[in-house]
């Protein structure tokens, strides 16, 4: 299956292949060519010793009797040293021999693990679904890489330099190495099958370029993308992104948040960007048939039951609803907006879902 670009996984793929031969290959080349060296300098020293030759001499005569090349003795050998060529002879062509043998085998294996590898990784992109996709894991896209895998969920990246590629590859990430504005990439990502798309690239006419691909290759597809300069957020929108985020903007209001209220950026700090406290932020949906469908928020025991508080409502086709009253009226399709601990979320999650409560 050739797709125009370069594939990576945990497993096994072309571009890791050439590294592990050469993992592997590295102890016993080490040892082949000391040994070598060891064989050399034996003949130019049994030479020296038994002929009474110059050391280049010595060191000439063991190249070529070692090399098998047949330029004849460089001076007239005794009985001794033509026993000693015999030795060295027999030495240097099982050593040769051993030293072939282990790079061939080495190089062997690796082609038909790289091989499997590339089988299993195209068998495993192609039953991905609801997914993410990152587009671009520099510092913006490397934090994005973080969070998702926090959160455990099924994920590929499309990075197109290569060293930065064999360092997530290092991590057990899957990563596509390719442009993500190519079509194909896209494609090879099941673009069509993913939940959302995150473009995180340091530039934003590739932003926008990519969220025009992307959104033609899949309607429905959520796109999130980056904004390094606040008009390329309306170019964004127009391309088709749902979501534009800048991390210039975001990055300046944080600052100015901790100086001004330092307790509220200690505690947004701690509730979404540290291990320090059990408390995440979650969007559920209710489903139709759900416990929590006609239910008054003060009734429905989100609050005492699962130590979660609901910060906003979205209802479908309606404006967002912040911090909510007790007697507003849960219905299917609302959006809720909670915060709380992760086991209460998770818990709250299933009951919004009606296929995991009995009636």
């Amino acid at each position: 299956m050739n797709i125009g670009f370069l594939l990576l996984s945990p497993d096994s793929c072309l571009p890791s292949s050439l590294i592990l031969f050469f993992m592997r290959l590295r102890k016993k080349l080490f040892y082949s060519l000391v040994a070598v060296v060891g064989i050399n300098i034996a003949g130019t020293i049994g030479y020296c010793l038994l002929e009474k030759w110059s050391w280049f001499d010595s060191l000439y005569m063991t190249v070529i009797t070692l090399a098998t090349i047949g330029y004849g003795e460089t001076h007239p050998l005794t009985p001794a040293g033509r026993a000693f060529t015999i030795v060295l002879i027999v030495f240097g062509v099982v050593l040769f021999g051993f030293l072939i043998s282990n790079m061939t085998h080495s190089l062997i294996e690796t082609e038909i693990s790289a091989a499997l590898g590339r089988r299993k990784l195209f068998k495993d992109i192609s039953q991905l679904n609801s997914h993410f996709i990152i587009c671009g894991a520099g510092r913006v896209g490397m934090r994005v890489v973080d969070e998702l895998l926090k959160k455990d969920v099924d994920f590929v990246v499309i990075e197109r330099d290569q060293p930065v590629a064999e360092r997530l590859l290092t991590r057990g990430i899957l990563v596509l190495i390719g442009d993500a504005t190519d079509e194909l990439v896209l494609e090879g990502a099941q673009v069509r099958t993913a939940r959302a798309l995150i473009t995180a690239a340091s530039s934003d006419a590739e932003n926008v370029y990519i969220v025009l691909t992307a959104r033609g290759l899949n309607e429905k597809l959520y796109i999130v993308a980056r904004a390094n300069d606040l008009a390329a957020e309306r170019q964004l929108i127009r391309a088709g992104a749902d979501k534009v985020v800048s991390p210039v903007l975001i990055g300046s209001h944080r600052m100015a948040q901790a100086a001004l209220s330092p307790a509220v950026a200690d505690f947004l700090e701690s509730a979404t960007m540290t291990e320090s406290l059990d408390l995440s932020f979650e969007q559920i949906r209710i489903a139709a048939g759900s416990i929590l469908d006609q239910v008054k928020l003060k009734d429905s025991g989100i609050r005492s039951e699962h130590n979660a508080m609901i910060v906003a409502i979205t209802p479908i086709g309606g404006q967002m609803i912040f911090n909510p009253d007790g007697e507003h009226m849960l219905h299917a399709g609302d959006l809720l907006i909670a915060i709380g601990t992760r086991s209460g979320l998770n818990k709250l999650a299933n009951i919004a879902d009606h296929r995991n409560v009995k009636r």
